[in-house]
């Protein structure tokens, strides 16, 4: 190597330990936040936050406790673009006592309510103690700025804990993205990802690529949409498991919440290539008094029932009319499983979509009665042969009882044309 390439080399060399050195050196330092801009760091995040400027990157490394991990609206503004992440090949963790978490506004770790603009939180792990909220946002604060939580690790504080994981309350506009984050576990009475317009304004928000739940731990519900009269919700590609346990209840579900408002709760939610599954004592997919549904393309397996669509009391046969459960495979093998239980409205004027489904059998649904032709129905195109049996897949319930649970008319559910081998491509 000559004398000149020599120089020419080390210079490179050194010019790379300048850039990189100061965040090396600040993100191996434990319990500490980085700001690289400012060559920085703190002991806190919410002393982080208030010396940061718009699109400020704050790189978090080791593990903050108490107070130092808290981030709370009443008292932290987060300006526009800000980033706060995990420190390079480090997991930064936040954790709180129970009592710490009560102690805050809005019962949260980071609640990022006031927030200037665009704010993005990733790779962080959170360890919440029990009735609190790992992220939280107040859409009457934040006015519907977008807000984007990607790759979080939120896990339970102790094994009796009941948390909720990702919180949007009363929220507009956005766009808001929730995805990539594990959370194993909520509880027997938590949930972990929720997302609740303020019941006027449209709202933009994706839930994707989530795992939530696993093997005998408790969630008693996964991911919920409510409130949310207008706009597009895409729930896609998230893993949610029941674990089998006794206490979990819904793994997706879209809600209209008591008290109910002056209207359907909900527009163009679109649930799709999801794998929901465990809920041995619950529901897999449940939509209640919710419009314009589309749940399509999913693995609903092992779950006492796939999917529940319930329309009770407003705008009679709303959700019927508009609501389409088509090319899932829906199968179980929990006893008494029930593929699709419809409860219509008295004054229902259509039917519920549930065509080009795998039920588990190449002869389609049965019914969950005494009947022996109700399910699949003779309907053409699809089914042009009257069936002179029932079919051998999961049963079709529709409550309260009717002559036909399968059907073209009102109150009843559609299932032909239904697949004879499973749908591909489906689940997460």
């Amino acid at each position: 190597m000559t004398k000149r390439r020599i120089v020419k080399t080390a210079f490179v060399v050194g010019l790379v330990g300048l850039l990189l050195l100061p965040a090396l050196v600040y993100t191996q330092v434990t319990g500490r936040v980085l700001n690289p801009r400012l060559r920085t760091s703190y002991p806190s995040l919410s002393a982080a936050v208030a010396a940061a400027g718009p699109n400020d990157t704050l790189l978090v490394s080791g593990t903050l406790s108490g107070a130092n991990a808290i981030l709370d609206s009443a008292t932290d503004t987060l300006p526009t673009g800000l980033k706060i992440v995990a420190g390079r090949g480090l997991r930064g963790t936040l954790q709180v006592t129970a009592a710490e978490c009560a102690a805050t506004t809005n019962n949260a770790i980071l609640d990022v309510s006031d927030r200037d603009g665009a704010v993005t939180i990733m790779g962080l792990k959170l360890v919440v103690p029990n009735s609190c909220i790992g992220v939280f946002s107040d859409g009457t604060v934040s006015g519907g700025d977008p807000l984007t939580v990607r790759n979080l690790l939120i896990q339970r504080a102790t094994s009796t804990a009941s948390i909720a994981g990702i919180l949007l309350a009363f929220e507009l506009d956005g766009p808001f993205l929730i995805e990539g984050n594990t959370i194993p576990s909520v509880g027997s009475s938590g949930l972990a990802i929720l997302v609740v317009g303020d019941g006027a304004s449209p709202i933009q928000a994706t839930v994707k690529g989530n795992r939530v739940g696993s093997a005998n731990q408790p969630t008693q519900a996964g991911i919920a949409v409510a409130d949310a009269p207008a706009g597009s919700v895409l729930i896609e590609r998230n893993i949610v498991d029941g674990g089998n346990h006794a206490s979990s209840v819904i793994g997706i579900g879209v809600v209209c919440p008591l008290p109910l408002p002056p209207g359907p709760c909900n527009d163009d939610v679109t649930v799709q290539r999801n794998t929901v599954r465990n809920f041995n004592s619950g529901v897999g997919i449940g939509i209640e008094e919710s419009t314009n549904v589309t749940v399509s393309r999913n693995v609903i397996a092992n779950n006492a029932t796939g999917v529940v669509v319930e329309d009770g009391t407003i705008d009679p046969g709303e959700t019927a009319d508009t609501v389409a459960i088509n090319f899932n495979n829906i199968t179980s093998t929990v006893t008494g499983a029930i593929g699709v239980q419809f409860f219509p409205d008295s004054a229902a004027t259509d039917t519920l979509d549930a065509t080009q489904n795998w039920w588990g059998a190449a002869s389609g649904p049965r019914d969950d009665d005494a009947d022996t032709t109700d399910c699949p129905e003779f309907v053409a195109p699809g089914c042009t042969t009257p069936p002179t049996a029932e079919g051998g897949g999961l049963p079709v319930a529709v409550n309260p009882a009717t002559p036909d649970d399968c059907g073209t008319t009102a109150g009843t559910v559609t299932t032909c044309p239904y697949r004879t081998s499973p749908v591909s491509p489906a689940g997460a």
